[in-house]
C-alpha cells in the first residue's frame, strides 16, 4: 500500500514538473515570436534608415562644398 502511494506521489510530482517545463518552453517561444524577433527587425530597420540619412547628409555637404 505504501509503495502505491509513493508511486502516485512520484508520478504526480513528475506531471507537475513537466507542466511547468512545457509552459516555460511555450512562453519562451511566444516571447521570441512576439517581442525579440520584432525588436530585432525594428532595430535593423532603424539602423538602415540612420545610415541612409547619414549618406544623404554627406552627399548634401559634398554638393555644398562644390558650390563654394
Amino acid at each position: 500500500m505504501s509503495s502505491h502511494l509513493a508511486a502516485t506521489v512520484y508520478w504526480g510530482g513528475m506531471l507537475v514538473l513537466f507542466f511547468f517545463w512545457a509552459y516555460g518552453i511555450g512562453s519562451f517561444v511566444l516571447d521570441m515570436k512576439n517581442k525579440i524577433i520584432p525588436g530585432l527587425v525594428q532595430y535593423r530597420r532603424g539602423r538602415r534608415a540612420e545610415k541612409a540619412q547619414q549618406e544623404h547628409e554627406e552627399e548634401r555637404e559634398e554638393r555644398e562644398r562644390q558650390l563654394y
